[in-house]
């Protein structure tokens, strides 16, 4: 999995810098069959990163690297009600005196939204809106990690953040996605978000992905787990029937809202 998605990156790279490459060109420069080449550019191109042409393929008209980016201002006014239905689906999973992971993202923030305010929980946390959030719950004990304050994903990073979540333990993790491809797995838009969600993955007992309909099929800038890492799905009903399939295919339990 890890390949394929080097691969396709090193391709958008390729074809952004030539502005135009033919799929043998493509190919010899990768030592790949044509075929597989072709299987990247027919992603790519579902992904709105490059246009097949006549004898080849040429950046979109968008920058590849920039249709990539993920804006958490842009996506709080986006599928509000599908992500609050998953939210609050996910709150039910809740019990207390409960210790969670809290991930960041949209989804995520408006679970925090919803956290009885009266119930005793661990929460540990690195994202800025859901520590926003969080830190009024008046039972609740509340971890950050700290580390340096980035302004894109509104997480705080440092190399000693990523090692002190690797010391925490939790019941349960919430977290989310940018996108979700079957071959190229779940993927996040900022190169700090992947370890802290690794971390939260390896030291929770139940692993819970809040996933919108929206996300599946898209591929962003960072890998970080595949489907089989989680416990739990839980998705609206515009979920492709392929992912339903392949959920269910690697044991997890699917709920949808």
């Amino acid at each position: 999995m890890a390949k394929t998605y080097e691969r396709l990156k090193l391709e958008l790279e390729l074809i952004e810098k030539s502005n135009f490459l033919s799929v043998k060109q493509l190919a010899d420069k990768l030592n790949v069959s044509q075929m597989t080449v072709r299987r990247d550019l027919s992603k790519l191109e579902k992904m709105d990163s490059v246009k097949i042409v006549y004898g080849g393929v040429t950046p979109a008209t968008h920058s590849p690297i920039d249709s990539l980016d993920y804006s958490l201002e842009s996506e709080q006014s986006k599928n509000i009600e599908l992500k609050r239905a998953i939210a609050e689906r996910a709150i039910q999973f809740l019990e207390p005196n409960d210790v969670i992971f809290l991930d960041s993202g949209t989804t995520i923030q408006m679970m925090a939204e919803q956290i009885p305010p009266n119930v005793p929980y661990t929460i540990i946390t690195s994202s800025f809106n859901t520590l926003e959030i969080i830190t009024k719950l008046p039972e609740c004990t509340i971890i950050s990690n700290g580390g340096i304050y980035s302004k894109k994903s509104r997480v705080f990073y440092d190399l000693d953040s990523t090692s002190s979540m690797r010391k925490y333990r939790a019941n349960k993790a919430f977290l989310g996605a940018t996108g979700y491809e079957l071959e190229l797995g779940l993927t996040c838009s900022y190169l700090e978000d992947a370890p802290l969600k690794q971390e939260m993955i390896r030291s929770s007992r139940l692993r819970i992905l809040l996933l919108d309909s929206t996300k599946f099929g898209k591929v962003s800038t960072c890998m970080f787990a595949k489907i089989d890492e989680f416990s739990a799905v839980i998705t609206d009903k515009g979920i492709p029937d392929e992912y339903v399939t392949d959920i269910h295919q690697h044991g997890v339990d699917l709920i949808i809202v």
